[in-house]
């Protein structure tokens, strides 16, 4: 279990370290792709010996491309730089046929990736890791998007971007969905096109990471979510081997980095190590070489971020589910983190061996199940 540290100090120290750490060599010969030249892009994943194979789309199940127009703005309690732009950010609908068909009523949960992948993480191309196709066999829609800054959405400079500017986009892209004001195929994002959009009653908000912690601040700043899941992030319980990583690329962002974007982990050796854990062979040879660069300013605000969180937190009123993996090496004490959700009801769920990539271990049917089930009676 790792060591529990105050927020303040936690806070502080990755504010007043510019000292970059000594990096290990790295323990298995993934290719590195060094630091991002030009604008990062997410690769295509391919077959990979050893491989589960290819995720299945179920006739039952609708899958579709949606663009969002956000504004990059901050109007979250997580005060933080953004540049005021207007961008597009990209991704997919992946639902149950017959909800859609039905039209009223729906549902719909929108995930929230982490600081080092993409829309990837919710729909590797694996049978039994795909979360968005999984959730849809078991009857719920989901609304996958590479976040600004990542993969297939606009690429503004990094440093524009922060984690108060993220959540303020989860909760425009909350009201998109409720109001069917988004595009999808044959609909641009602004709304023009023949095909109507489908319309969501309830929205839930789920992450993993720092996309995690992005919820959490949306939830504590804006109405209109219906509930919360939050996926390997705890404030209180970050293990101390998490600041290395942080000290090491900060210099590398306050020198300007590449359009103000670099990679938490410095190898992709390192992503590998301390995200995944009983994880198959070949769904990790799938899996890592699509780690992505980071924009410098999410990353530099995340500091004062916890700040915000630990005195606002209790202010969460919406259901809040949490999942982690048991071998977690970078987050600990969920328990801690549960605590401070004083007005909330929550529930906690851990998956047995899973790392701080959480649906990636062996029992990732544990986490389909136990999310699919919750939302179920949340009244989906």
């Amino acid at each position: 279990m790792a060591r529990a540290r105050t927020p303040l100090l936690a806070a502080a120290a990755a504010l007043l370290s510019l000292t970059p750490l000594l990096q290990t060599e790295p323990r298995q010969a993934w290719a590195s792709s060094g630091r991002p030249s030009g604008p990062p892009v997410t690769p295509a994943a391919t077959t990979a010996p050893g491989a589960p194979p290819e995720a299945e789309l179920p006739p039952d199940v609708v899958e579709l491309p949606v663009s969002f127009t956000v504004r990059n703005v901050n109007r979250s309690r997580a005060a933080c730089a953004v540049d005021g732009g207007t961008y597009t950010v990209r991704g997919h609908l992946t639902a149950p046929r017959a909800a859609l068909e039905r039209g009223d009523g729906l549902s719909v949960t929108l995930f929230q990736h982490d600081i080092a992948s993409g829309e990837w993480f919710w729909r590797l191309d694996a049978q039994g890791f795909h979360v968005a196709r999984e959730l849809a066999a078991r009857g719920h829609a989901s609304v996958t998007v590479d976040r600004l800054g990542y993969g297939a959405s606009d690429i503004p400079p990094g440093t524009g971007l922060c984690l108060g500017g993220g959540a303020d986009i989860a909760h425009q892209i909350i009201g998109q969905l409720r109001a069917g004001d988004y595009g999808t195929e044959g609909r641009d994002a602004e709304g023009e096109g023949t095909d109507t959009a489908p319309t969501f009653d309830r929205v839930f908000l789920a992450g993993q990471g720092n996309g995690a912690q992005l919820t959490q601040i949306a939830g504590y700043s804006f109405d209109g979510i219906d509930g919360l899941v939050l996926m390997d992030w705890t404030d209180l319980g970050l293990d101390p081997q998490i600041n290395a990583p942080f000290f090491a690329a900060l210099p590398t962002c306050l020198a300007g980095a590449d359009n103000g974007y670099t990679y938490y982990d410095a190898t992709p050796a390192d992503f590998a190590e301390e995200n995944f854990a009983d994880t198959p062979p070949g769904l990790l040879d799938l899996a890592v070489p699509l780690r992505s660069p980071h924009p410098c300013g999410e990353m530099v605000s995340q500091p004062a971020a916890v700040l915000a969180d630990v005195q606002y937190l209790r202010d969460i009123d919406t259901p809040v589910l949490f999942l982690f993996g048991e071998d977690d090496a970078r987050v600990g004490d969920p328990e801690a983190q549960r605590a401070l959700f004083t007005g909330a009801d929550t529930e906690l769920v851990t998956v047995p061996g899973a790392g701080h990539y959480v649906t990636f271990g062996r029992r990732a049917s544990v986490l389909h199940d136990a999310l699919a089930d919750w939302l179920t009676r949340q009244g989906r």
